[in-house]
């Protein structure tokens, strides 16, 4: 009663509603609106939300599951000088016909990407456009291209408005350039949002489109700082916020693409973006959630990886070099290229001491080949699982476990006589860890803009292969240990930085040395040669005098 009197009293404003709950013979209070519950602590213990105040030294004790119909997001209190974090509650009432129409609003696959459908211009041009949280622009092919089936009018569409602006944007694989607009663009699926947005007409690229995906532009969802050709380019997704003030600005994502029955070969090629808000049924688990570092990419700190419970063994801040980002448009989970050795190393030898007869050559883990097995079981079970460990604040962590069904990506084939076909999920990459659309798809993914942080659940989506399931629980924590995870943060230091301008000094320096004299010796060349022409002109005055 003494939790209810406080809730009651310092938040009077709003209109509460009181729900018993006899499993724990305790009383819940929560609001129709978005409200701050508890500032000092929490955790997730057996199935149970505590709910903690410091100042009535009170814990209320719920099973979790009575939050089918409520949104939790955790995010860390800035202000406070302790290691703490905060719940906010949301009560959602929406109806199973509401979410039906929210869910599976997403086509393709990790391999080709996730795309949804978007109404553009007047009258409507209905496109499939990938989307790309890894990005910011939002662009659509404007001309004939061998890769993709239709292309965006806007010589057809009334309310198009040119900016007179030409964009060229380049990514990890493939470039476009493209001239600057704005039209109307609306959700072909609920909840009905339109809004006048910054829109590039494609006109030329290179390796962008991918032959046989079904996209036809891309929907970047990254923050004002990633768009081109500034970061006075709103945004789709902003300028949606500016147009629906009532929105949050939290979307999410559930990706079930790669989700199949190898016996028949069929991929799901489907998945759930969710603008606004959560649906608490895309996640098995209670969601995680860890920090944005920085407002730029979506970047996270990893602060471990292990290979079947065991830790790679370097430090942390390798992981994060130069940084740590999630990215629906990256297929693969990307890490720095000394990570990426070591990881393999380990898988390696794991798959060689788990005593099955399977020959996994270095191509394979290069990318290069595919492997095929009538039953992919025997792969699912050769394999470990990896465990991603992310941080949760200064002192606390949680872990996504990662198997084998999921970094062992499905190839769209059947090869006769041989069965189904696998690629490996990982790559080594040159600019930071990506955590791309092979991971996203073992969990439901919640980025919280508002709140600086981005949650993760186990998802919902069937398992690639549901006869063989390798894990049951895909998501653990939180940890609390004595240590300070901020050490795993990648900056620059002061000393590259002054590294990089004696460096750039020095060259400049050798630059003098070099083209001083190149100059000083192309005067006089110049100077002789004019001493030469005077010479001649001279003699031929006087030949002209002599005659």
């Amino acid at each position: 009663m003494l939790f209810q009197n406080y809730i009651a009293a310092s938040l009077s404003v709003y209109r509460w509603h009181l729900s018993s709950y006899a499993e724990t013979k305790t009383t819940l209070l929560y609001s129709s609106t978005l409200v701050e519950v508890c500032y000092f602590c929490e955790h997730i213990i057996d199935k149970f939300l505590l709910f903690c105040d410091a100042q009535t030294a009170l814990v209320l004790q719920v099973p979790v599951q009575i939050f089918s119909s409520v949104v939790y997001m955790h995010s860390r209190d800035s202000n406070s000088k302790l290691s703490t974090n905060q719940y906010r509650v949301v009560q959602r009432e929406l109806s199973s016909k509401d979410e039906s129409s929210l869910k599976n609003n997403l086509k393709g696959y990790s391999g080709d990407g996730y795309y949804i459908d978007l109404n553009i211009g007047t009258p409507v041009q209905k496109m499939k456009i990938l989307i790309d949280t890894g990005s910011s622009n939002f662009a659509v092919a404007a001309t004939q291209d061998p890769n993709v089936s239709q292309y965006f009018h806007q010589d057809k569409s009334s309310t198009f408005e040119s900016l007179n602006t030409q964009v060229y944007v380049p990514y990890t694989e493939g470039e476009w350039t493209g001239d600057l607009g704005t039209d109307i663009v609306s959700l072909t699926h609920s909840p009905n949002i339109s809004a006048r947005v910054n829109i590039a007409c494609i006109t030329k690229s290179k390796n962008f489109f991918i032959p046989e995906a079904e996209w036809q532009g891309i929907l970047g969802l990254g923050y004002k700082g990633l768009a081109r050709p500034s970061s006075s380019i709103t945004p789709f997704w902003d300028s949606v916020l500016e147009s629906h003030p009532d929105l949050e600005d939290i979307f999410s994502m559930s990706l079930c693409g790669s989700a199949f029955v190898h016996t028949s070969g069929e991929l799901l090629r489907q998945g759930s973006l969710i603008f606004g808000g959560i649906v608490p049924s895309l996640s098995r688990t209670p969601l995680l959630y860890a920090p944005i570092t920085r407002e730029l990419y979506y970047e996270v700190v990893l602060t471990d990886i292990a290979v079947a419970n065991k830790p790679l063994g370097l430090h942390c801040k390798e992981y994060n070099f130069d940084k740590t980002m999630v990215d629906s448009g990256t297929t693969n989970i990307r890490l720095p290229t000394k990570v990426f050795n070591e990881l393999v190393a380990v898988i390696h030898k794991d798959v060689e001491a788990d005593g099955n007869v399977l020959s996994v050559t270095s191509s394979f883990y290069d990318g290069e080949s595919i492997l095929c097995f009538a039953d992919l079981a025997t792969l699912f079970v050769s394999f470990p699982v990896i465990s991603f460990e992310l941080m949760m604040s200064e002192n606390s962590s949680f872990k996504l476990h990662l198997s084998p069904q999921h970094y062992l990506r499905p190839v769209d084939m059947i090869v006769e006589e041989i069965g189904s076909c696998v690629k490996f999920g990982f790559s080594p990459s040159n600019g930071g860890t990506v955590l791309g659309a092979v991971l996203m798809e073992a969990f439901y993914v919640v980025f919280d803009r508002k709140a600086k942080q981005i949650g993760f659940g186990q998802t919902a989506c069937p398992l690639p292969d549901p006869r063989h399931p390798v894990l049951n629980v895909t998501i653990t924590g939180p940890f609390y240990k004595n240590k300070n995870n901020s050490v795993c943060i990648y900056k620059k230091s002061s000393t590259d930085d002054q590294s990089f301008l004696v460096v750039s000094y020095v060259m400049i320096g050798l630059s003098v040395i070099v083209f001083v004299p190149l100059v000083l010796l192309f005067a006089f060349w110049i100077r002789g040669r004019m001493k030469d022409m005077e010479n001649e002109d001279m003699s031929e005055t006087q030949n002209v005098l002599a005659d």
